[in-house]
């Protein structure tokens, strides 16, 4: 048996709430799925993530209530953005690090960033600079 397309990716979190206000407010996505669960033997939040005017959602974020969190950079979120810079800026604005600063990669016509959510899970922000990205 085959896999028949990939879903989305979840990162387990401490602070819903904070990551919540961190991918809304830095980088626009919108919640498209709340989800709480209070039976069984692991308690759970979770939120599922889409950019505005979509309807699957790209990626989820879930909190087992009680449990204990993995440490930072377990897991690694990519990004295109169209304004490098400016998304760093929003990233700082809303509680996150910038880890790297601007890197400059012309054999793949892209520049990208590696910085922090809230929380301190590792994203890469990445810009196109070539004809690849005006498709």
């Amino acid at each position: 048996m085959a896999a028949l397309s990939f879903a989305f990716a979840k990162l387990i979190v401490g602070d819903l709430s904070a990551l919540e206000e961190f991918y809304t407010g830095a980088l626009g996505f919108v919640v498209t799925t709340r989800i709480a669960v209070d039976t069984g033997d692991a308690p759970l939040r979770e939120l599922f993530f889409a950019l505005p005017g979509k309807v699957k959602a790209d990626f989820a974020l879930i909190e087992y209530l009680g449990k204990p969190v993995p440490v930072e950079g377990e897991a690694l979120l990519s990004f295109m953005v169209a304004d490098l810079e400016a998304s760093i800026a929003a990233v700082e604005a809303h509680g996150g690090r910038d880890l790297s600063g601007v890197i400059e990669a012309p054999d793949w016509q892209m520049r990208l960033a590696f910085v922090a959510d809230a929380g301190g899970h590792r994203i890469e922000l990445m810009q196109g600079t070539g004809d690849r990205d005006r498709d």
